[in-house]
């Protein structure tokens, strides 16, 4: 070919750059979707944005005309230098962190309240300028197609270990026959009641007992699904004091990633259990914990014990929902659901990922410990009794993070003699280290609880705190119709901690407690006083008498109170002449207990 000049390498390694360039920024700029159930996240990285720019969503099934508000997307202004951590230290060992740039000045947020295997379209736009963008997105089905069942018999005392993957069209099911039990008794002489080293499997319908250590295990896989199983006996005893307490973070579920900076355990759903009466007791927060402080120097010992959902660093994209799990005084939890890293980007449940629907009752620590990135995480819906804290998020690093309609009633740290001892914990424990946290958070339309004394005691039963910086500076959340009502009025509905906070907003609220705030004025429209609930509320109902502070007070907040049923939303969990709401195994099914 003569007469034709190439270019040299030094020209051609430039353009090519520039392409490569073009293509990367190009993507960069189309939104992403992840999906779960009922929910959808959204992660967009336009040009365009910026902390002073709206990102506006609107939403509709396909094929329909009637497009839907979403709450705006949240601009994450930090720079590259900011999610270039992955993981704490304590969690990476001698591991370089790989960074996660991706979420840099990053537009992220969720649709939330959809419909089960529903395709639908969204649209995306930054108010003020020409940026515009639509995907489609679908959400996961309710019924997972099965390629082969493996009946399981209705006695066994060995691990059932699963090892074989189906494919996203071909689930492999584990069940008892048809009309029969099946139960793994493990008789506390094997670890594990299942094993699981694969993906694409559904457990269904076991009872689970007396594991040695964990329940369930799984080692590695993803699309995992147990439901509708029976769990109870599980965990080994503490080391120190075997004869009082039990090893910690044992669990009915748990997981651990072998290598965190690549988490290959992503999409585990654990629905529609019963798990109880683990086999140890855990210590409550005054109850002496040898190997925590064997020179007995100190007079609070963290809780330590068995767990019912455990997990390390996992990938995420995980639904925890529809799951009764109670127990006895003698048998409390450490955390309900649970994990590491704590203060991390990473943590649990890490990412897109759901928690709803359940009812959980009897640890001395949190309920729900989602503590971590906190990446588009939901949790709603819970119904939440006999716990220190209700919700703990210390930290929310990624965010954001998204708590609504959940209801909290009784709250305690440890054995009380009375319930005019200060024995409680706040509802929600918030907070941030030097390193990690400042991810937006919401919190929505929550009720904490009072419930009366009982007989020869003066004081209610409830929660001592409602936003709390018990787990570091509480950053960047909004509160918006929640009912934060404490046991004393002096305690504090809110807490910041001054010097340290930043970017909180808490506004249109009902609340009796104090409202410790540096900087910032919050409760613009909120009420002080104290809720009264309609006295026609039946079990699971916790609606506004229509004479009460908060009825028709609250402010419409778009894809999160769409349906309320007077001239305003209602604040609290519970929108005034709406069915109840249905908590555990049997919920939203059409049948409750």
């Amino acid at each position: 070919m003569t007469g034709h000049k190439w270019p040299n390498a030094a020209k051609l390694a430039t353009a090519l750059a520039f392409c490569l360039a073009a293509v990367a920024c190009d993507a960069a700029e189309d939104p992403r979707a992840v999906s779960t159930f009922h929910c959808i996240g959204l992660y967009w990285s336009p040009q365009e944005g910026g902390e002073d720019i709206v990102c506006r969503v609107r939403y509709r099934p396909v094929n329909s005309d009637e497009w839907k508000e979403a709450l705006p997307l949240w601009f994450d202004a930090r720079g590259p230098e900011r999610h270039s951590q992955t993981l704490s230290n304590s969690s990476l060992g001698d591991r370089t962190p790989r960074p996660q740039h991706e979420f840099a000045r990053q537009y992220r947020g969720s649709i939330v309240n959809l419909t089960p295997g529903t395709e639908y379209d969204i649209e995306l736009s930054l108010e003020g300028t020409e940026a515009r963008r639509r995907i489609k997105a679908k959400t996961w089905g309710e019924h997972f197609p099965i390629g082969k069942e493996v009946v399981l018999p209705e006695t066994s005392h060995e691990t059932l270990v699963i090892e074989q993957s189906g494919s996203p069209e071909s689930y492999i099911l584990y069940a008892p026959a048809p009309g029969k039990t099946a139960t793994i008794d493990a008789r506390n002489r094997i670890d594990h009641c299942v094993e699981i080293n694969a993906s694409y499997v559904i457990v269904r319908g076991l009872a689970l007992k007396d594991a040695r250590s964990h329940a369930i295990r799984i080692i590695d896989g993803h699309d995992i699904v147990v439901e509708e199983c029976d769990i109870s006996g599980w965990g080994l005893p503490n080391a120190v004091q075997p004869e009082v307490w039990g090893k910690n973070m044992e669990a009915a579920v748990y997981a651990r990633e072998a290598d965190p900076q690549n988490p290959t355990i992503e999409r585990v759903i654990v629905q529609r259990c019963r798990v109880h009466h683990p086999r140890n007791d855990t210590n409550s927060w005054d109850e002496y914990r040898a190997e925590k402080d064997p020179e007995k120097k100190g007079y609070r010992w963290h809780p330590g014990g068995p767990q019912f959902i455990t997990m390390y660093n996992t990938g995420g994209n995980h639904v925890f929902r529809y799951n009764h799990v109670w127990s006895d005084a003698e048998h409390y939890y450490n955390d309900i659901l649970g994990g590491g890293s704590n203060y991390s980007a990473a943590g649990f449940p890490n990412r897109d990922s759901d928690i709803y629907g359940n009812r959980l009752a009897n640890c001395w620590d949190d309920a729900i410990e989602s503590e971590g990135a906190n990446c588009n995480v939901r949790i709603w819906g819970n119904h939440i009794d006999q716990t220190m804290v209700a919700i703990a998020t210390a930290t929310a690093h990624v965010g954001p993070l998204y708590m609504w309609r959940n209801v909290a009633a009784r709250s305690r740290w440890a054995p009380m003699k009375t319930y005019d001892e200060d024995k409680r914990g706040p509802f929600l424990k918030a907070g941030s280290s030097e390193d990690f946290g400042g991810g937006r958070t919401y919190v929505f339309h929550n009720t904490l609880l009072q419930p009366a004394p009982e007989r020869g005691m003066t004081l209610p039963r409830g929660w001592r705190g409602g936003l709390s910086s018990s787990g570091g500076p509480i950053l960047n959340h909004v509160s918006r119709n929640n009912i934060l009502q404490v046991y004393d009025a002096q305690r504090p509905s809110f807490e910041e901690r001054e010097g340290q906070s930043w970017g909180n907003d808490f506004d249109y609220d009902l609340y009796n407690g104090r409202i410790k705030a540096f900087g910032r004025t919050h409760e613009a429209h909120g009420i002080m006083g104290q809720p009264v609930y309609d006295a026609k509320n039946g079990p699971d109902e916790f609606a506004l008498a229509s004479n009460s502070p908060g009825y028709d007070a609250g402010v419409r907040i778009p894809n999160f109170n769409d349906g309320f049923t007077g001239k305003a939303p209602d604040m609290g969990a519970h929108e005034a002449d709406t069915p109840p709401m249905e908590f555990g195994v049997n919920a939203y099914r059409g049948t409750r207990r």
